[in-house]
């Protein structure tokens, strides 16, 4: 592993709280669950900016570098995360210099259409299903030199339970829609259906050494 001058950065009172939170994991996969408040994947090695219960690392995630060397990560959540910090660029650079080459970065964020992209007045952006093309897979990549192949991305109509048989029942059918024909979804049906909740989009760290 090379080391960077990221990685002498790192603040050293978190290494025994990294150290102990990765111990179960140094003989299989890293799992790292970014911003995982009260929710965190479980196995995961739970960052957040507030020792929540389940956070096993405390940072801020607008400050830079992460307390991980770079490439020892094999698995990083951030689920309704990039909506809320100020620079989603460099914080995409910073998990894909923490991710091993060959990584999965599995990301949840707001949908444009949906209420839910600016109910939270912390959210300062929102998503469509081809935002993630900017790392690597568009001609408009120059801006950035993180590299990530897009594995799979979907359209979640609706993240929230519903409680009456016929939001239930109309959900399914949207949903089933989104599933089948996700452009058209997106760029007509979702106006007529109140919006779609989330973007759901599984990546793969490309580096040119792997």
């Amino acid at each position: 592993m090379v080391m960077t001058e990221a990685d002498t950065q790192i603040d050293q009172l978190q290494q025994p709280n990294i150290q102990a939170a990765m111990g179960d994991q140094s003989a299989s996969r890293t799992v790292v669950d970014i911003g995982c408040g009260q929710k965190k994947v479980p196995g995961a090695i739970g960052v957040d900016c507030v020792p929540l219960p389940g956070v096993d690392v405390v940072h801020d995630l607008d400050s830079f570098p992460y307390p991980f060397a770079a490439s020892s990560i094999d698995e990083i959540h951030a689920y309704h995360v990039l909506e809320h910090v100020p620079d989603v660029m460099a914080t995409m650079e910073e998990l894909w210099r923490i991710s091993k080459p060959g990584a999965t970065v599995h990301i949840r964020v707001p949908h444009f259409s949906g209420i839910l992209a600016w109910k939270d007045p912390t959210h300062k952006r929102s998503f469509t299903s081809e935002s993630f093309g900017y790392f690597g897979e568009n001609g408009y990549s120059y801006y950035t030199r993180a590299r990530f192949q897009v594995m799979s991305v979907s359209l979640r109509y609706s993240i929230q339970p519903k409680n009456r048989w016929i939001e239930r029942a109309f959900a399914k059918v949207t949903q089933w829609l989104l599933d089948r024909h996700p452009t058209f979804g997106e760029r007509h049906l979702a106006y007529l259906v109140g919006g779609i909740d989330e973007v759901q989009a599984t990546l793969k760290t490309i580096k040119p050494d792997a």
